[in-house]
Order: structure tokens, then sequence, then C-alpha cells
């Protein structure tokens, strides 16, 4: 192509296979460090990640692309091609800086990163990210080191790409009308890379899973493709999969508790364990953890030994635990256009019967927007980091997020000393949570562990048990449920819990002190189960919308969860895997925990092939309820 016709074309060539490179030098980079999250690996999934570069490159480099090839003289000027290096380093740093967020963030979300990342920052007008960021700047050094050898890279080789000479040009009818034509051609070509492809649909998300196992797709992904896809994803599509009256027949959120006991008025406090794994804690794990309170507290709780966050971050634990309400959808329900639907929340159905209620965060004011969410759902009082004693913050004080949960915890056993009877209040811990800090004092106390955040599980444990040590001396302390759960799991070294199956597994229990209520559950149990198995615990009958079930009901229990644009189910024997449009996973968990062996495709087993269709449809069915019913605001049986 020595025609000089070509010159700018075979220059911006040149340009995007450079993108490519970059690309492809992140998701290794990418995979090197999260390397424990996957499995069964191949180099035929960093092929495959190519046509999700394509459609990332694509958008990111369409200003250059049109600049470049624009059939006019004034482009060989020097300014004209200053500019077009200016949309050249914008483009590929916000695809290299987008893709090291997960080189990092990954061991937090286990997902690619998506719009809500965003709006999780900004949410609620807290200061908590400015705060913590020197440390995740420390933390994560290496994402700096990859990404100064990243820009040095495509730096030095984009010099040698523009100082290139350009052949002279004289724009003749002929020359103008190939150079016409070489721009409509590409510009074609990049709307082809932007669908990724000829095919009737742009590809989307969910299309990794046709490659590979849902726990893999990641590797295939990149994250400029992934913000792309959900940057005008905020609301739900309407579902269809059953006419009504099958849908209520397969599934229904419609809850009704009938208990037989008369109403006993218990106070009922809600425990939320920042990051707390199932994996951490010795009690469900043979004696092997980070927590001697708890485990010998379990002893006399009532525990549930599979049971599951339906979510893996903190801002969509309140909606699941307090109003039975998971978070399968990208958006996050307390900052989407959603928010506003009434729910039948616990604390809006114990302030009906003449519950006081509160709920307790030693972080900043407005963090995740939890004030706002609370209040909406029927608490009354919302205690953040500014109502903690002025006197006490600055001794007390974590650094990051607020205030070290020993100290905390001692406050909120005087505060709810103070509270009227009945009582319902929630409190949500905050010292395990990155980047694991621990008062001086107690540094080398407690079992370091193997991961970071062992050492101040050790700590929270032991402020648990402070707090317990003074509970117990106060008037309203026999007369409480106390319900233990963690917002979501973390960061894992077993296999057991390191894949997409137990990812999700948390400590849930029930302790009572004065009640009978001890023993074990074995059948699923998920963080939207709590608001209707503790009106049933209460003796209250009542009718509510939930997508949780009374453990103690009769009805077949399950857990939903939602990852990556994957919805997933847990129920009986089987552990499904749906993208929306058909299964992609079938699991026969009593023999395959690890997800080894995918049934999908047995149809020829009829056992399997059974499970499949029953588990499928109960999940569509969710979804079918779970998308009409917030678009429709039908989340309240009274509305």
């Amino acid at each position: 192509m020595s025609n000089p016709n070509f010159t700018h074309l075979i220059r911006l060539l040149k340009k995007v296979a450079l993108a490519f490179l970059v690309f492809t030098l992140c998701r290794v980079a990418f995979f090197i460090v999260n390397a424990s999250h996957f499995d069964d690996v191949t180099l035929s999934l960093f092929l495959y990640g190519i046509r999700f570069d394509a459609v990332a490159i694509a958008y990111l480099l369409s200003p250059l692309i049109i600049l470049e090839l624009l059939p006019f003289s004034f482009r060989n000027s020097k300014i004209y091609r200053l500019f077009m290096s200016f949309f050249f380093y914008l483009g590929m740093s916000i695809g290299v800086v987008l893709n090291l967020i997960d080189v990092a963030y990954f061991g937090f979300s286990f997902k690619r990163t998506t719009t809500d990342f965003f709006s999780m920052i900004g949410v609620g007008g807290g200061d908590d990210f400015m705060k913590i960021l020197p440390n995740y700047v420390i933390d994560f050094w290496y994402d700096y080191i990859i990404l100064a050898i990243l820009v040095t890279l495509f730096y030095q080789i984009h010099k040698r790409i523009i100082k290139q000479k350009n052949a002279t040009i004289k724009f003749s009818i002929k020359s103008r009308l190939v150079q016409t034509i070489i721009f409509i051609v590409v510009l074609g070509v990049t709307v082809i890379a932007m669908r990724g492809g000829l095919q009737y649909k742009p590809i989307d998300i969910v299309n990794a899973g046709q490659y590979t196992k849902a726990q893999n797709t990641p590797v295939i992904l990149n994250t400029p493709f992934t913000i792309i896809k959900t940057l005008f994803d905020k609301n739900l599509d309407q579902k269809t999969y059953f006419d009504e009256n099958d849908l209520d027949k397969i599934y229904s959120p419609l809850t009704a508790i009938n208990s037989k006991g008369k109403f006993n008025k218990k106070n009922v406090v809600v425990i939320i364990l920042e990051s707390f794994a199932k994996e951490y804690v010795g009690g469900f794990n043979n004696g092997e953890g980070y927590t001697p309170f708890i485990d010998s507290l379990l002893d006399y709780s009532y525990k549930f030994n599979k049971a599951y966050s339906n979510g893996l971050r903190s801002i969509e634990a309140l909606p699941s635990i307090l109003a039975g309400l998971p978070p399968i959808m990208n958006a996050n329900f307390v900052v989407s256009s959603y928010s506003a639907n009434k729910l039948d929340a616990l604390p809006s159905e114990l302030k009906n019967v003449g519950y006081n209620t509160s709920f307790y965060h030693s972080g900043a004011n407005g963090t995740m927007s939890f004030n706002g969410f609370v209040g909406s759902i029927g608490v009354d009082n919302y205690y953040g980091i500014d109502e903690y004693p002025e006197e006490l913050k600055e001794q007390n004080k974590d650094g990051f997020w607020g205030i070290f949960d020993e100290p905390y915890l001692q406050y909120y056993a005087e505060e709810l000393n103070s509270k009227s009877t009945p009582f319902f209040s929630t409190i949500f811990t905050i010292s395990s949570h990155h980047p694991y800090t621990i008062p001086k004092e107690h540094i080398n106390h407690f079992d370091k562990g193997n991961l970071p955040l062992h050492e101040t599980v050790g700590y929270t444990d032991y402020a648990l048990k402070q707090f317990f040590n003074t509970a117990k001396k106060m008037p309203w302390f026999n007369n409480t449920i106390f319900v233990f759960t963690a917002d979501h799991s973390a960061a894992s070294n077993a296999p057991t819990y390191n894949n997409y199956f137990n990812l999700y597994a948390i400590p849930v229990f029930i302790y009572a002190p004065t009640s009978n209520l001890i023993g074990e559950n074995n059948n699923y149990f998920q963080q939207t189960d709590i608001t209707p198995t503790v009106l049933n615990l209460l003796n209250i009958n009542d009718t509510i919308i939930s997508f949780g079930n009374d453990a103690f009901g009769v009805k077949e229990k399950f857990a939903v969860n939602f990852i990556a644009n994957n919805y997933q189910i847990y129920m009986g024997d089987y552990f499904l895997q749906f993208n929306g449009t058909e299964s992609i996973g079938l699991y026969f968990t009593k023999t395959d925990i690890l997800l080894q062996n995918n049934l999908v495709n047995q149809t020829d087993n009829k056992l399997h092939l059974k499970a499949k269709n029953k588990l499928e449809n109960k999940l569509k069915a969710i979804i079918q309820q779970y998308n009409n019913r917030l678009i429709n605001n039908h989340l309240s049986y009274v509305d």
C-alpha cells in the first residue's frame, strides 16, 4: 500500500493494532492477579476476548477514527495531528485505567465493573471514597506499576507511528472519491465492531457465557465493555415468560405468615457483619476459623448451615435483609429509579404493631444512602457517625470508615437500653472492611490468618463478645431475638468457597437468650428470608410481598443471586445458572460442589432434565415477578 491514498488508513490500523495489544496485556495482568478465582482457563478465552475488546476499542477510538480519515486536506496539518493524538491518548488512557480498576477490585466484587460502581462511589454525599483512596493506592501498588508500563508502552509505540511521514495527497476528484470510500467503509467496519459482529443483536455481557462457564466470563470481558453496556441500562424490561395465570402457580412473592402462637412482643436486633464470609466462622467449618466468641454463641443458637447472601456488596444488602428484595438487576435498588417504590419491609411491619425502630452504622451519615433507604422502609431513627458522642469520636475513629467496632458496640448497647420496648434495631459493623484496621492496643492479639481481613474478623468477634457482656446485664436482653447475618462474603482461600456456588456463602444464625430456639437448619436460606422468618418468630400473622421464604414455613426453600448478568438459583440438590434467555449451567451439588461437571446439555438424563426445567421455570417466574412488580410499583400487599 505505497499509494498515498492509503497513508492515513495504514497509520490508523497501526494505532488500532496497538490498542488491541494494550487491551490484551490488560487482560493478562487481570488474569495473573486474579487467577485463583478462575478454573480451567485456556488460551482460547484470551482469543475470544478480542471480540469484546473490538467493541470497547471501536467506542473509545471512534473520534480518532473519524478525524484520521476525514477526506479533507487539513488533516495533514500539525495542529490537526496533535488533536488526533489527544483523542488517541484519551481513549487509550480511559481503556487502560478502567481495565486496571478490576485488576485490583475484582477480588471484592467478583465481576467486571459496571456503571453501578460509580453511582456507589458518589451515593449519599459521603466522603468515604476519598478517605480510603490513599490506602487503595498503597495496597494495590502493583496496579500503578502496570499503569506506568502500559502508558509508556503505548506512548513510545504511538510516537513512532505518528513520526512516519505523510505522503502528499493531491485532492483531485479521483483521490477525494477514494478517500471518501475509505472513510465510509471504515466507518461501516467501526459500527460493525461496536456491535461485536453482524449478528441480529449487538453482543452484550451475557454473550461471554457462550464461550466458557459463568465463573470464567470475566477473563473474556473487559471493563470498558461492561461499563459501555450498562451505561444506559437503568431500567428493567417487562418480562412475559408466563401468562399471569400460570405465573403465580409457579412462583408468587405473596407471603402469608400464619403463626399459631400469641404475639410475643420480643425485641429484635439484627446484627449485620461487614464482609463476613461463612469460611471465616469456625462454627460452620469444623472449628477452623477466626471467631471464637461467635463459635461459642452458636452452641446456644439456631443456625442456618446453607445460608447465602443475595448480593456481593453492602449497598445491596439492606433491601435483601430488611425488605425481602434481592439485587437481581444491574442497578443498585437504593439509587435506582425504583427506589421510591413502596416495600413491605420488616421495620415498617413491626412499626405497625407498636415497635420503636432504629438503625445504627458508625460510618459517615449518608454512606450508600443507608439513611434515606431505612427511612423509607419504616425506620424512625437513623444513627451515623454524626450522632456518636462528640467527646469520644477522635479517640475511637478508625481513620477511614468511622468508629471501631468495640467502642461503637458498647455505645450501641447503652443506646438500646434507652429505647422503649418492644424495639426493632439494626446495627451494621464496619471494622472488617478494607483497609482492615484495628485499634493499636489490639494489634497482634488476634489470629492474623493468611488474608489481611482475618485479623479484623477476630477483632469484630471480640467486639461482639464485649457487647454481649454488657448487654446481658440490661433489662431488655432476655426478651430479645438477635439475628446475625453478614452483608456479603469476601476474599476466600478454600476452593470450596471460591466458585459461583459458595461465593455467596455467609454465616446466618438466630440467638434468643431465653428461648428454646436452638439447633440447625439444613435447608437453603437467603437474606430475603429474614423478614418473613422474624415475623413468624414474633407470632405476627401478616401477608406481605417478599422474595424470601419463612424458614419455618412449608414452601420449598431456595436462594437466588445475580452476577455478571447471569441469574443463579440454588434449590434441592441442584444449582442453575441462567442468562435471561437460556440455562447455561446446571450442577448436581450433592457430589459437585466445585462445579466441575456442567449437566445443562445432558438432556438424555431424565433426572437432570427434570431438575433443569423445574429450576429454570422457578427462576423465570421470580425474574418476571421481580421485574414487573418493580416497574409497576407492586411490591406491597397493601398499596
